[in-house]
C-alpha cells in the first residue's frame, strides 16, 4: 500500500507563535510504541531530543526508542520499539519551526488502559510514572511548553469493556492542563479496522474516542483528518498493529489534527458530563467536566449495593456547595440496592474542569454506579425507581424526555441492558460483575429496560423526567 507523507506541510496555517523550548508528549500503549520494526533508514530531525525514560537524560533519538519502563502495578508485553509515528509528527513540527528545538517523552507501554494504568485520579501507574518523568524533563527545560500530547491507544480498554474511557479522558487532559498550567493541545488516535478489533466493544471504544472533540476544547482525532485513509491503514500481520506504512500515515494525520484543534465546546442543554462504575475512593473524588457555567444544575445518579445497609448518600458536596439529596430508596432483591438523585445549582463558574465532591454515605458501597447530567435552561421532575430481576419500567414525562441510571448485579458476569438507547457496559466490580446504562431517552410513552440475563442479585433503575 502506497501512503504518502509529508505533502501537506506547507498548505498547514502555522498553529501558533511558540517561544522557549517545545515538548510533546507521546502517549498511549503498543500502537503508540509501534510494533512495526526498527528500521535503519528512520531518520530524525537533528532539532529533536529525546528524554530517555530508562535513563532520564536528554539524548539523541534512535532508531529504536526507549519507552516508560517497567512500573510495579502495570501490565506490559513491550517497552521498546521505533516510534516512527512521532518521528514523522515531529519532523513535521520541526519543519514549521526550525528555530526551535523539540524534547519529546515517549510516554507508552503495551499492553496499557485506563482501567488500570492510565487513571488520573492517583491511582494510574502510569499516568503517575509519566509525570514524574515530565516534571523531570521540564526541571531541566527553563521556560518549556508543551505544545502537544499525542495519544494512540483504546485495545486494552476495548478488551476490558471500559463504558467510562471517555470520562477517564477527559480527566486525564483536565489533569495535565492543569498541573502544569497549560493548554496543551490533545491529538487522539483510534484502533486501526484491523481483524481483530472489529467487535462491538471496540466499536463502544471508537464511539467514545470520537465525541471527545464536542466534550473538549483544543482536542482533534487524528482520524478526522482522512477518514478513509485511517480505515484503510495496514497492518502488520497480527490484526492488531499498524505497519510501517499505517504508523507514517498516522504521524501525519496526527500533525494535520494539530492545526485543526476546536476552540470552546457547547454542549447541549441537557447533557451526560461523567460517570463511573466502581471509584477507588467512593467519599472524595473529582469529576471532571467542560462547559459548566454559573447556574447549571448538576445532577447525580448513584446506584449501590451491599449486603446489609443503605448504601446511598447521606450528604453531598459538589465543588463547595452542598447538594440536595432529592430521592434514597433501598430495595430488597436478592441483596439490597440503593438508588438516589442528587442536585446541585453552581452558583459560580468552576475556575476549573475539576470539581472535587465529597459524600457521605449511609452505608460504604461495595460496588455501584455514579453518572453526573449537566442540566440548563430546563428543570427536573420527580424521580422514578424500577427494581426486580427482569423488565424495568419507568413513565415518561410530558416533554418526553428522561435521563436514567441502570445497574444489575450478578455474580457470573455483566448484565447487559436492552431498550432506553444505547447500553453500556462495565466490566467487574469490587465484589460483583456490574453493567450500568447512563443517557437521555424519548419516554413519550414508557421506558422498559430488560436484562439480557436474569441478574442473580437483581437489578434497578432510577430516572428523573426533564420539565420544559
Amino acid at each position: 500500500m502506497q501512503i504518502s507523507v509529508g505533502a501537506s506541510v506547507s498548505t498547514l496555517r502555522p498553529i501558533r507563535a511558540l517561544r522557549g523550548p517545545a515538548v510533546i508528549l507521546a502517549l498511549g500503549q503498543s500502537n503508540m510504541v509501534d510494533r512495526s520494526g526498527a528500521d535503519a533508514t528512520a531518520v530524525w530531525p537533528d532539532a529533536v531530543r529525546i528524554f530517555d525514560p530508562s535513563t532520564e537524560e536528554i539524548a539523541l533519538p534512535t532508531k529504536n526508542l526507549n519507552w516508560l519502563p517497567s512500573v510495579p502495578g502495570a501490565t506490559t508485553d513491550f517497552d521498546s520499539g521505533p516510534g516512527h509515528a512521532i518521528r514523522i509528527f515531529a519532523g513535521l513540527w520541526c519543519a514549521q519551526n526550525p528555530d526551535r528545538l523539540l524534547y519529546v517523552l515517549p510516554a507508552a507501554r503495551g499492553g496499557t488502559g485506563f482501567k488500570d494504568e492510565w487513571y488520573a485520579d492517583g491511582s494510574g501507574v502510569l499516568y503517575n510514572e509519566t509525570v514524574r518523568l515530565l516534571d523531570a524533563l521540564l526541571d531541566q527545560l527553563s521556560g518549556a511548553e508543551i505544545v502537544a500530547a499525542v495519544m494512540q491507544n483504546g485495545e486494552r480498554d476495548a478488551g476490558q469493556q471500559n463504558a467510562c474511557y471517555q470520562w477517564n479522558a477527559i480527566e486525564m487532559i483536565a489533569r495535565l492542563r492543569g498541573r502544569y498550567e497549560q493548554d496543551i493541545p490533545f491529538i487522539w488516535g483510534e484502533p486501526g479496522q484491523f481483524s481483530a478489533t472489529q467487535s462491538a466493544d471496540f466499536a463502544r471504544i471508537r464511539a467514545q474516542i470520537r465525541a471527545l472533540p464536542t466534550e473538549v476544547p483544543g482536542f482533534a482525532c487524528a482520524r478526522d483528518q482522512n477518514q478513509s485513509l485511517y480505515d484503510s491503514l495496514p497492518d502488520i500481520g497480527d490484526g492488531l498493529h499498524f505497519d510501517r506504512a499505517g504508523q507514517e500515515a498516522l504521524g501525519q494525520m496526527d500533525f494535520d489534527a494539530l492545526a485543526s484543534l476546536s476552540g470552546p465546546v457547547s454542549l447541549p442543554g441537557v447533557a451526560l458530563v461523567w460517570q463511573s462504575a466502581g471509584i477507588p475512593d467512593w467519599n472524595n473524588f473529582d469529576i471532571a467536566a467542560y462547559d459548566l457555567q454559573a447556574g447549571d444544575r448538576l445532577v447525580f445518579l448513584t446506584a449501590a449495593h451491599r449486603s446489609s445497609g443503605n448504601a446511598y448518600p447521606e450528604t453531598m458536596e459538589i465543588n463547595g456547595e452542598s447538594a440536595a439529596i432529592l430521592h434514597t430508596s433501598v430495595h430488597e432483591v436478592t441483596t439490597r440496592l440503593a438508588l438516589s438523585a442528587s442536585t446541585v445549582s453552581l452558583t459560580e463558574t468552576p475556575a476549573s474542569p475539576l470539581l472535587p465532591v465529597a459524600i457521605s454515605w449511609q452505608k460504604q458501597p461495595l460496588g455501584g454506579a455514579i453518572s453526573v447530567w449537566r442540566v440548563r435552561g430546563k428543570s427536573v421532575g420527580t424521580p422514578q425507581v424500577s427494581v426486580g430481576t427482569g423488565s424495568m419500567t419507568l413513565t415518561g414525562s410530558e416533554s418526553g424526555e428522561m435521563f436514567l441510571l441502570a445497574y444489575g448485579v450478578d455474580t457470573a458476569g455483566e448484565v447487559v441492558f436492552e431498550g432506553g438507547g444505547e447500553t453500556v457496559v462495565s466490566g467487574a466490580g469490587n465484589v460483583y460483575a456490574t453493567s450500568f446504562a447512563s443517557q437521555k431517552v424519548d419516554a413519550t410513552g414508557e421506558v422498559v429496560l430488560t436484562p439480557q440475563s436474569t441478574p442473580s442479585h437483581g437489578c434497578g433503575v432510577i430516572g428523573l423526567p426533564l420539565l420544559s
